[in-house]
């Protein structure tokens, strides 16, 4: 998988992955011809020579006509909130603000994967892996509908309370788990948990319905899946175990690759990925959010291009 600001895709890259490359582009430049944008990466190998040109170029043909269906099929599912159409016999891509929200939440999740969220996550005093977990909770709120309540609960959350701290104070809004155990020669900062989401009745007693999500940005988390238990993370810290086990749920600023979806959800459960986050966006989103996004998005943008 290629990660900016100087990888490059190759013909044997997938049409997900060229398709961000082909969007990060079109960002930079308003549009980009999806002949001219692959041309110069395409790697023959020493079969292909062998084959001769014209099935070389029967491949490259293929190439550029999967991402073009990715792109179509991008354009369906993101709807307003995708801010790209396909031009010229769908060969260009033009960057285009179909909404609001389009041309800052798109932008901001595709730089959300594509940049090294290790080192460049942090840019204008914004951390872009922070960002996401606040999107994350807007997100599910959205989702769980009418009466969901939400909390953050990863340690880079604002605040000096420390993990013991925070999911006290969780576990008292829930409503069930009672206290918490110390667990003292456990240091986590998280436990895997970022998210914490619940829907509750007006009679304030437990048996309700409640989901844990691990949030990640970047591309390097597919070997990270089954790293949330939630069986085990309540059996861990509470002392009063949920009537209902929670759900877990994964969120990733990337796309979930269709191919394999089913394997990779039986690993990581209720999945958000870029496109069902975008699924579920709220109507009215905090403008602080908002301008930390489009802040950050520009930084990173700004940094690669220099």
């Amino acid at each position: 998988m290629f990660k900016l600001p100087n990888g490059i895709p190759n013909d044997r890259t997938s049409a997900q992955d060229w398709a961000d490359y082909a969007e990060y582009h079109a960002i930079l430049h308003g549009s980009v011809n999806l002949f001219t944008l692959t041309k110069p990466s395409r790697i023959v190998s020493d079969e292909d020579d062998v084959m001769g040109v014209d099935d070389d170029s029967d491949r490259y043909l293929q190439k550029i006509d999967e991402i073009s269906s990715e792109i179509f099929y991008r354009i369906q599912v993101g709807e307003n909130l995708y801010p790209f159409q396909l031009e010229d016999n769908d060969y260009n891509l033009r960057y285009i603000a179909k909404s609001e929200y389009s041309v800052v939440v798109y932008p901001y999740l595709l730089l959300a994967t594509r940049a090294n969220m290790s080192k460049d996550r942090i840019k204008e005093n914004i951390d872009g892996s922070l960002l996401f977990e606040h999107l994350c909770s807007m997100v599910v709120k959205n989702y769980f509908g009418d009466r969901a309540e939400v909390d953050i609960l990863g340690t880079s959350k604002k605040n000096s309370k420390s993990f013991r701290e925070k999911l006290r104070v969780i576990a008292r809004l829930l409503g069930e788990g009672g206290e918490i155990h110390e667990r003292r020669g456990h240091k986590p900062q998280d436990d895997n948990v970022d998210v914490i989401v619940w829907k509750g009745f007006k009679d304030k007693q437990p048996s309700k319905m409640i989901a844990f999500g691990r949030c990640k940005t970047g591309t390097s988390w597919s070997d990270r899946l089954s790293e949330l238990n939630t069986d085990a993370f309540c059996k861990t810290w509470f002392t009063s175990q949920p009537v209902l086990t929670p759900i877990r749920m994964f969120f990733t600023a990337q796309y979930f690759p269709r191919e394999i979806f089913h394997v990779r959800a039986y690993e990581a459960g209720l999945v958000f990925d870029r496109f069902r986050i975008l699924d579920y966006l709220p109507e009215e989103i905090d403008q602080d959010i908002i301008i930390k996004m489009a802040t950050w998005t520009d930084a990173i943008r700004g940094y690669y291009k220099n």
